[in-house]
């Protein structure tokens, strides 16, 4: 008795393919490959070394910081579609307004390459017109869920802010205020201050 456990009855022969011959276009010219292995200034080191924090406050923003809270301020109770580039989306609101005030926020990619023209700032130098953005410690590159970006509108001297922030509850798209906002990034996030 044969038993056999595939597409082919068992008395099947496995075709020949024979891959010996030459192949008809030879390379004209050996190719070869290197490494280079030039050290590089940055190699090795852990990306918050790369992004230093610029503890002064004094790090003037380059745009139109009261433009920018009243383009904020006026989309509160508004909702916008969201998904991957839309209007609702956190991130895509914060860089509407930066830009209402002639900011130059041209990044783009993932969380961290967004800010290339931005200084990144500590929580105690934040002031009105920067930007919050939870950051995943163990992947700052990633869009993974927890991610969320917010615009600080003022900062008040219980240690709380005012912000403006998009799509919170996710997916609503809903633009709002919160007067008494003080940053708490979910488990593994950061939150981080970027200035423009």
């Amino acid at each position: 008795m044969t038993f056999a456990l595939g597409a082919a009855p068992a008395v099947a022969t496995p075709p020949i393919e024979d891959f010996s011959p030459v192949a008809a276009v030879q390379p004209t010219v050996n190719l070869s490959q290197s490494l280079d292995t030039t050290p590089d200034p940055i190699a090795g080191e852990a990306i918050d070394s790369l992004l230093e924090l610029d503890p002064r406050s004094d790090v003037p923003h380059h745009f139109d910081v009261t433009a920018t809270i009243a383009l904020a301020e006026s989309e509160v109770g508004t909702s916008r579609p969201t998904g991957w580039s839309q209007p609702g989306e956190c991130i895509m609101s914060a860089q509407r307004w930066i830009r209402a005030g002639g900011g130059n926020w041209v990044g783009g990619g993932d969380p961290v390459s967004n800010y290339n023209t931005a200084t990144r700032m500590t929580l105690a130098a934040a002031a009105p017109g920067d930007i919050i953005q939870y950051e995943n410690i163990s992947s700052p590159t990633s869009w993974v869920t927890g991610v969320h970006t917010v615009l600080i509108t003022a900062v008040h001297t219980d240690g709380t802010f005012s912000i403006v922030e998009s799509n919170n509850p996710g997916g609503s798209g809903l633009v709002s205020k919160n007067d008494s906002w003080t940053p708490a990034p979910p488990a593994g996030f950061q939150a981080v201050v970027w200035r423009f």
